[in-house]
């Protein structure tokens, strides 16, 4: 048998329950439960990234060797694109600060950049290089960040969306 407790979570919108093991009311308290909802949520970006952006989950073999390899890739190129992304961040706050909003980089659009020249880092001699140009890409493509945004969530189903797309399960060699 394991023991949970269920964490009711009062959120602007609406009401979330959460299910934990930590049973124990004493030392956690619901409030640290609410701050901590709040902080998944770029952990959950990163994996909705991962999975559909990147199609982790789509292979270019069938064999072990080959699946381990398409996997270790796309978390490579996610893992290089969070440490080119933070220093393209750093880049456009320190330049762009006479601005009405905050901006960040446009995670899409740099993503496709660093897919694009992904290889190119590893068959060229000179990766600085290509390192420079992403970047340069990266700062050119910023959002505002608006603060306090929220939109009602409009559900639809799959079939109002037009035909649902599924990706074989083939992924490009980049």
């Amino acid at each position: 048998m394991v023991r949970v407790r269920l964490v009711r979570v009062e959120l602007p919108n609406s009401i979330e329950v959460l299910i934990t093991n930590l049973w124990e009311e004493e030392g956690h308290s619901t409030k640290e439960f609410k701050d901590l909802y709040f902080l998944r949520w770029r952990i959950e970006t990163n994996i909705f990234i991962q999975k559909n952006i990147l199609q982790l989950e789509s292979f270019s073999g069938l064999t072990v060797p080959s699946v381990l390899q398409d996997f270790y890739a796309t978390v490579m190129m996610i893992n290089l694109h969070s440490i080119l992304i933070k220093e393209a961040q750093q880049t456009v706050e320190s330049t762009l600060t006479e601005r009405k909003y905050p901006v960040k980089i446009n995670q899409n659009k740099s993503i496709g950049k660093l897919k694009a020249k992904f290889i190119h880092l590893f068959i060229y001699h000179d990766p600085q290089l290509i390192l420079r140009k992403l970047h340069d890409h990266f700062i050119k493509d910023i959002l505002p960040v608006r603060k306090g945004r929220s939109f009602k969530r409009v559900r639809k189903t799959v079939q109002s969306k037009s035909k649902y797309k599924t990706f074989t399960n083939f992924k490009p060699a980049y």
